[in-house]
């Protein structure tokens, strides 16, 4: 499994309790950022703060953010956004906004998290300086030529491929060769979308290894691609499974000479693994793809976010406009009911299949240790695999309790209740002071 790593553009919408310096921050802040390329009617800035995290801002918080940084005195502020919001603006209220958005970036940049959700024990394997070397020379596969090129060279393996003689015999040997290939595969795939982000002119970051939710996973961190241009962007995007394909295509041939099992083991697993990455509702390639074509910043957020509005709307309560033109939002609603469909199959279906496992785990694991007891030589084959099966299920139930756990708990620091957040906090600072 691969997992491209982009950071998500926070919203400056978190509360904030500690005092900072306004102006020292702006000054600071402002130094880096980027008006992103998207389908809104209005401009959308991105912040790059101190720590690395990208900051979404409106364009009144990046307004006043860039006067105050230039010396603007309050009352000049309240002036224009009077003339410009055709209403009132007191002196007041611009202080109070302006102090509002400084404390909400100092928080985000606070407790930034540069670890993306999900991913454990990061290991970085290719340095950002190594990363930048290597995808240089490799940018050059994204020239319109050689790109064209490549790709009929792809639709042609896929043509000979060994699509109707998938019977394998695999031994351990076989399989652990082809899963050798695999993660070569994988981590070109990670070099695709770095060679994509540096031949239009952002800086990759570094390539390494994690684990995922529970599974083995490369990652990528082309978090500099909110540079680029819509389509740059979807370029970055599926240059990972556009490397893969190519390093597919190679194995195709080699194993049409040879007739080496292992080459088609890594080709069923690259086939499985790209069909995954391109699903739009994990965070995968899939789900970038259609974030960046359709210009729309943390699509992940905006289901709920279209749900919330068209109840609002049959409450007849007020509501904003959403932001999109006719053709975005239709395609927002279409993927809000795919979103909402595929979680809901998970709830349904999934969800039952995992507590059965859960509940039946005891009674493998007492025969499988009996088995060990009667006859340590000879194991149960099947008792084994159903063991193995149910383990890996049983830590995805675990899992999701967790993860579960973790968000309930966190909306319970959030309100800082019985001063668990506090404590959180204090804990967490002390294990970072032990650990350096």
């Amino acid at each position: 499994m691969v997992k491209r790593q982009r950071q998500q553009a926070h919203s400056v919408t978190d509360s904030q309790q500690e005092q900072i310096d306004p102006t020292t921050f702006a000054e600071r802040g402002l130094k880096e950022r980027l008006v992103v390329d998207t389908s809104e009617g209005q401009p959308v800035y991105l912040l790059v703060s101190k720590s690395g995290s990208y900051i979404r801002l409106s364009p009144i918080a990046y307004q006043l953010l860039v006067q105050r940084s230039s010396g603007v005195s309050f009352a000049t502020l309240a002036e224009i956004l009077s003339q410009q919001m055709g209403r009132s603006v007191s002196l007041a209220t611009v202080e109070a906004a302006y102090q509002n958005v400084v404390e909400r970036i100092a928080k985000i940049e606070h407790s930034a998290n540069h670890t993306p959700s999900g991913f454990l024990l990061r290991c970085c394997f290719l340095p950002k300086a190594t990363v930048n070397r290597i995808a240089s020379y490799l940018s050059v596969v994204f020239q319109p030529v050689i790109a064209c090129c490549l790709l009929t060279g792809v639709i042609l393996a896929t043509a000979i491929a060994p699509q109707h003689d998938l019977s394998l015999n695999v031994t351990p040997t076989v399989f652990w060769c082809g899963y050798v290939l695999f993660l070569v595969s994988l981590l070109i795939h990670e070099l695709g979308h770095a060679s994509a982000c540096v031949r239009y002119g952002a800086k990759a970051g570094e390539i390494g290894g994690t684990i995922y939710l529970i599974f083995p996973a490369f990652y990528s961190d082309v978090s500099a691609a909110w540079e680029l241009l819509r389509w740059q962007r979807v370029i970055v995007d599926l240059g990972g499974i556009f490397f893969q394909l190519v390093v597919a295509a190679l194995y195709v041939i080699v194993y049409k000479l040879s007739g080496w099992e292992p080459f088609k083991v890594a080709l069923i697993l690259i086939a499985s693994s790209c069909l995954f990455m391109l699903n739009p509702v994990f965070k995968s390639d899939g789900y970038w793809v259609i974030a960046d074509a359709m210009g729309v910043t943390n699509l992940g957020q905006q289901p709920l976010r279209i749900f919330h509005h068209f109840i609002a709307r049959l409450r007849h309560q007020p509501v904003q406009s959403l932001p999109w033109s006719m053709l975005v939002t239709a395609t927002l609603v279409l993927y809000t009911l795919l979103s909402f469909s595929i979680w809901g199959y998970f709830l349904w279906a999934v969800l039952p299949m995992l507590w059965r496992q859960v509940l039946g785990y005891p009674s493998l694991a007492i025969a499988l240790i009996n088995d060990f007891l009667n006859s340590p030589q000879r194991l149960n084959i099947k008792h084994l695999q159903s063991f193995l099966g149910s383990t890996f299920n049983v830590l995805v139930a675990l899992l999701i309790v967790l993860n579960l756990t973790r968000v309930l708990v966190l909306k319970c620091c959030g309100k800082d209740f019985w001063g668990i957040r506090r404590l959180v906090v204090s804990l967490k600072q002390q294990i970072q002071k032990f650990w350096k």
